[in-house]
């Protein structure tokens, strides 16, 4: 890849293929993708209904993280020179990142890809799917200060208010709390 713009098309050419294989409507249904994955960890720190995945134990922690072995998406351009940043825990390759936008944005875009018909692929999104953050039960600005302040918004256990005040410490066994603003971020009425 020589730039931005292919490696971009290229991500989104693999995750978009079980859609346009007709194998998927969605790209939560498109199945062994990175697309699929990211949402699973995206839907594990936000949605009462719990997905496959387990929630994060603490900001730090990526080994429950549904997506953990794969490179952000957005590029960390402070992580040093330009090239290769290998991953610090060594769970994946590296942990810079490939693209100089957000993974909403980058949801966005597969999810607008996915729902443009090609005469010469079989499926796509029907636009009768709600979009995106929609079927994820988010607003952009809500999803935005989740991800940004994620550090201050949660301590040891990460999550849906309702799983985590339902968590009780492993030595202790007392339950764990989150912060007013989360609920209001997700929606939670007192």
């Amino acid at each position: 890849m020589v730039d931005e713009t292919a490696l971009i098309a290229c991500a989104a050419y693999v995750d978009l293929n079980p859609i346009r294989a007709a194998m998927a409507q969605t790209l939560q249904g498109s199945d062994f993708t990175s697309a699929q994955r990211r949402i699973e960890a995206a839907q594990s720190l936000v949605m009462d209904n719990a997905t496959e995945t387990s929630e994060l134990t603490s900001p730090s922690s990526e080994t429950q993280q549904a997506d953990s072995f794969l490179t952000p998406v957005l590029i960390d351009e402070a992580c040093g020179e330009i090239g290769p940043c290998a991953s610090a825990l060594g769970k994946r390759c590296s942990d810079k990142g490939f693209f100089g936008t957000s993974l909403l944005d980058y949801f966005e875009l597969l999810n607008w890809t996915a729902r443009q018909t090609r005469g010469d692929k079989r499926g796509c999104t029907p636009l009768s799917v709600a979009p995106i953050l929609h079927r994820l039960g988010l607003q952009a600005s809500d999803w935005c200060e989740l991800v940004s302040n994620f550090d201050s918004l949660f301590t040891v256990v990460a999550g849906h208010p309702y799983r985590v005040e339902a968590e009780r410490s492993h030595g202790t066994q007392r339950r764990f709390r989150v912060k007013r603003r989360v609920g209001e971020l997700m929606h939670i009425s007192d």
